[in-house]
């Protein structure tokens, strides 16, 4: 049996057969209403937003014209999310693919990025091991993937602007850092990749920090006390790292005071330790075992048992200088990094544990993963993977039995009912909800277009750029799923009647809500008009 599951060409059919499940499972996204949903939400939708703008402003002449006025998220998100979307994006124009496709690119390519990283730290502690199992880890780690994908579970992980790109270069900076002889160039990329980082998504400065910090508190701080010579080798360790931390922090402070993006929420802006106090709240710790009872909260006791279980069958070596016990350090990224940003979630946003977004933890997987290959080789590696192929063969055998449709496309039949009703009465414009906007906008076949707006009809400055707003073409329909039909009476005036479409109420503004309609659309002109000069933007 060793020598069947050692043989090349039996690992890379492995391989093939786990790609192609993973490759499957991106076709069972579309007929899942539920998966569907959340893989193309608006925050997801976010970048080919941008994207469009962008276009528009080339066609208008200044491609950068389609910045101006974008309401963004509290990260840049530029490496590798945005820069990679836009990407695929920009090849995608040429063969004329879908947003879809762009989706799913995206997806398989981030997907393979985030083992690969990981790859990458694994494969400077453990080389030999690395060389040995690499096949064997890709092929579960497509299959996980595939099966994450099948469930609808842990989505961030496949999606741009969820902070996985943070969770792929993490241990790409690791590796760096622990690379006992570094020339300049290891210097120079180091810098680099910290500054780029951090500037992308903040939330990679204590997510870079504390494992690291931790780590060395464990294994090198005493050694250093008893040598105080390694001290100036030691302290020129650090110098690209507090480089680029500092001057990622400090570029990313002065960006956000920028006047054509608007940030209404940066990191660094105020100090949570002032709320400190917070964590003696019994409400926090209450909550913490609804937290240890969702699916976040069982991985991250995973990881933590998996932490035990290996210290508790290996004598702990540290005078193995090849070895920076990785074991050590997921523990630390698994399950201290975790419960810092739980910690930190609840004392700036007072956020319980258990809603905390799975985005924010998204670090468990590649750590829970990452001491599972430590922990299972040899025999049993080969035998589990081979396990969960037959396993996951099986679950996607069962799924096409059960009829259900692959496809690509996505066009829910509540986007496909509006597209018909405009059709008919030639609608252009219209306004919704946050969530309900963005798959117009994106999803329509016949280009219908809606803003965000709140329930009491003010503008929702998140993920949307004031360009739309300013349009003098009138609204012709509102999405009724996250607005308030009454306010929208009071404002429009009556006349107005509903049309019913599969999971969609749509609000129909009568030819007689014309002048309404007109002062509506000034008004919010006016409005952003007026915020613009108050804040120096014009």
């Amino acid at each position: 049996m060793d020598q069947f599951l050692d043989r090349k060409e039996i690992k890379l059919f492995f391989l093939l057969i786990s790609f192609s499940i993973f490759l499957m499972s991106l076709g069972s996204i579309s007929g899942s209403e539920s998966t569907a949903r959340s893989f193309y939400s608006t925050d997801s939708l976010f970048f080919a937003n941008v994207f469009s703008e962008l276009i528009k402003g080339y066609e208008e002449g200044n491609v950068f014209a389609g910045l101006k006025d974008w309401t963004w998220t509290p990260a840049f998100y530029l490496f590798p999310d945005l820069i990679l979307y836009f990407l695929l994006r920009l090849f995608a124009i040429p063969i004329n693919a879908s947003i879809e496709v762009v989706h799913l690119g995206y997806t398989i390519l981030q997907w393979t990025f985030l083992f690969f990283s990981w790859n990458i730290l694994f494969k400077r502690c453990l080389p030999e091991e690395s060389n040995i199992s690499f096949l064997y880890r890709i092929s579960i780690w497509f299959v996980l993937g595939g099966l994450f994908i099948f469930e609808s579970r842990f989505l961030p992980l496949f999606l741009p602007g969820f902070h996985t790109g943070t969770w792929c270069l993490l241990p790409i900076s690791w590796a760096l850092f622990f690379t006992p002889k570094k020339s300049k160039a290891h210097y120079i990329l180091e810098f680099l990749l910290i500054f780029i980082a951090v500037l992308s998504d903040p939330l990679f400065l204590p997510s870079f920090l504390i494992p690291i910090l931790l780590y060395e508190l464990f294994t090198n701080l005493n050694t250093i006390f008893k040598k105080p010579k390694l001290s100036i080798s030691y302290i020129v360790k650090w110098v690209p790292v507090v480089l680029g931390l500092f001057a990622g922090v400090k570029t990313y402070s002065l960006l956000v005071k920028n006047n054509i993006v608007f940030f209404p929420y940066r990191y660094f802006e105020k100090s949570i330790f002032g709320n400190l106090k917070l964590i003696f709240d019994p409400s926090f710790w209450n909550s913490f075992p609804n937290f240890l009872g969702s699916l976040t909260g069982i991985l991250w006791t995973l990881t933590f048992g998996c932490g035990i279980l290996f210290f508790s069958l290996r004598k702990f070596r540290k005078d193995d200088n090849r070895s920076l016990n990785l074991d050590l350090f997921y523990i630390f990224s698994g399950v201290i990094l975790p419960f810092f940003l739980i910690l930190t979630a609840y004392v700036s946003e007072n956020t319980l544990p258990e809603k905390v977004p799975f985005r924010y933890l998204g670090i468990l997987v590649p750590s829970l993963f990452g001491l599972f290959c430590i922990l299972i080789k040899g025999r049993v590696l080969k035998i589990i993977t081979f396990s969960i192929l037959i396993y996951g063969g099986s679950y996607l055998s069962s799924y096409l039995i059960e009829n259900k449709s692959l496809k690509i496309e996505y066009y829910p039949e509540w986007i496909s009912c509006l597209d018909d009703i405009g059709r008919k009465k030639h609608w252009q414009r219209g306004m919704g909800g946050f969530w309900t906007s963005a798959p117009v906008r994106n999803f329509s076949k016949i280009g219908l277009v809606s803003d965000y707006y709140e329930p009491d009809l003010s503008i929702r400055p998140w993920q949307n750029t004031f360009r739309w707003y300013q349009l003098d073409r009138n609204y012709s329909f509102a999405i009724l799923n996250e607005l308030d039909e009454e306010v929208l009476s009071k404002t429009f005036g009556p006349g107005a009647h509903k049309e019913e479409c599969p999971g969609a109420k749509i609000y129909v503004f009568s030819t007689k809500n014309e002048k309404e309609i007109k002062n509506f659309i000034l008004l919010k002109k006016a409005d952003i008009d007026s915020w613009k000069k108050n804040t120096g933007r014009e």
